[in-house]
């Protein structure tokens, strides 16, 4: 199993950058922050509501 120790100062440090800038959505800070140089508009533009859902579902399918 991965380190979970590691995920807090990620978060962390996410945190700090998007209060900081609150107008970026989640996904367009993601993608800021990866600079991977890919186009995923869906991404990019998604608000945090659906990414809520998203989360949620997700949670089911590893509580099943």
């Amino acid at each position: 199993m991965r380190d979970p120790k590691r995920i807090k100062p990620l978060l962390e440090e996410i945190e700090k950058i998007w209060i900081n800038n609150p107008d970026f959505r989640f996904g367009q800070l993601v993608m800021s922050i990866a600079k991977t140089g890919e186009n995923n508009p869906k991404l990019f533009n998604m608000e945090e509501e659906e990414f809520l859902e998203k989360i949620k579902e997700l949670k089911k399918q590893f509580n099943d």
